[in-house]
């Protein structure tokens, strides 16, 4: 047969509340919402598109084990648009939506494999005839699944293109729960051409060939730790030879930028560059926004002037009011102050005093990639109160090397007062 294609997606997470949704502003929050929806719309638009054979779609397509009623219909009416262009889906369910796999009240259209839990299903796709490939799957069957699934798998037999569909961690990946998991050399030992993994929400390929192996990461970004290009990855098929393409499909992006603001010495400088950097930050079409984090670094004389109290509130309403005034629009999430009064830190830490101390105690602290455990720990008990939850920002949106380089020059503040008078 000529070449041919299908689609690889995962993690769609639907109806999944955005992190810190009620800090966005009124216009943008039904957007943030039906985000999730209008990327599975994408998704079905690029599968009809490219002519797609079929779709996977390796778990967590909802959020939770609720199902919400929203996401079972939304999902259903966009399958049914695959059926009706002739492309077939297969599902596997994932942690956060393994009760689906038991749900009765489920009723999908038709051309849909739904792999059932505790055991691997096996699909055959047909066309004119011939079998065109053969998919081997299986559903997650609890919340926390310490199996690993990968075994169960059974070798591929010879002939079409054999196709494992998964959702599990591989090689036990650090900062995702060791769910299914399972490592390249039990993918490898059953002879499948690709397997069409879920769970990491981070895009990539893990193994290009013999087998494939591929994380297209979810769809649509939720926060700052999604950020970046989010998608799905179209497979080219040419007898057992594959090329996978990521696909963007998400509709809100989310970045972090910083912003070197050392040669500005007036506040009026720093509200200029900003609206330079709102409108480099501003996508193309089809996208619907992008939200940003701007991070202002530097040591410069308006150091000062930024640490005035009002004058970050300012340039912050001034930045969102510009970011929203056309579409694509930007929201400004917040600014995070880095910047530094002008010291010579190179000669502070030569030194022997308690401030050479403290920059050899803060550079180890800033070496660490994630907030440490137990400081992690200390700060929930503050998101239990009311005030804490509306005031502070999502804990797993902070990120540590800068809230230390903060303290950092917090601390050095302190210790010599004079630099910011």
């Amino acid at each position: 047969m000529a070449r041919w294609r299908f689609v690889h997606a995962a993690d769609l997470h639907l109806d999944s509340p955005f992190v810190g949704l009620a800090h966005y502003h009124a216009d943008l929050r039904e957007e943030l919402l039906a985000a999730t929806f209008a990327a599975l719309a994408r998704l079905v638009d690029l599968c009809l598109s490219c002519r797609a054979e079929f779709l996977l779609l390796a778990g967590d397509l909802f959020d939770g084990p609720r199902l919400s009623l929203r996401a079972q219909v939304r999902l259903r009416q966009e399958l049914a648009r695959l059926a009706q262009g002739g492309i077939d889906t297969f599902i596997a369910w994932g942690n956060h939506d393994y009760l689906a796999a038991s749900a009765p009240h489920l009723d999908w259209p038709p051309r849909v494999e739904v792999c059932p839990p505790g055991e691997v299903a096996q699909y055959e796709v047909r066309r004119g005839g011939a079998t065109l490939a053969r998919i081997f799957g299986v559903s997650h069957a609890n919340p926390a699944e310490r199996e690993n699934l990968a075994a169960q798998f059974p070798p591929a037999p010879s002939g079409p293109l054999a196709i494992g569909l998964l959702h599990a961690n591989l090689d036990h990946s650090p900062g995702h729960d060791d769910y299914a998991p399972c490592s390249l050399a039990d993918l490898a030992r059953t002879g499948y051409d690709y397997w069409a993994l879920g769970h990491i929400h981070q895009p990539g390929v893990r193994r290009l060939a013999q087998p494939t192996v591929v994380y297209p990461g979810n769809p649509q970004g939720r926060h700052l730790k999604e950020a970046g290009c989010r998608g799905c990855y179209v497979v080219e098929v040419d007898g057992h030879a594959l090329e996978p393409r990521f696909q963007e499909t998400g509709v809100i992006t989310w970045e972090t930028r910083h912003l070197d603001v050392s040669d500005i010495s007036r506040l009026i400088g720093v509200a200029d560059r900003l609206q330079e950097a709102v409108e480099a930050a501003r996508p193309e079409p089809p996208a619907q926004g992008r939200i940003v984090r701007f991070t202002l670094t530097g040591r410069g004389p308006v150091h000062r002037d930024l640490r005035l109290p009002g004058n970050q509130e300012d340039l912050l309403d001034e930045a969102r009011r510009q970011g929203q005034n056309q579409r694509p629009w930007v929201w400004v999430e917040s600014l995070v102050l880095a910047t530094a009064a002008e010291q010579d830190l190179e000669a502070l830490a030569t030194g022997s005093d308690l401030a050479a101390m403290i920059l050899e105690m803060m550079a180890a602290a800033q070496a660490q990639p994630d907030l440490p455990a137990d400081l992690q720990e200390a700060l929930k008990s503050l998101y239990l109160r009311p005030q804490g939850r509306r005031s502070l920002p999502p804990l797993e949106s902070l990120n540590w090397p800068e809230l230390a380089a903060q303290a950092t020059e917090e601390i050095l503040a302190r210790l010599f007062p004079g630099d910011e008078e």
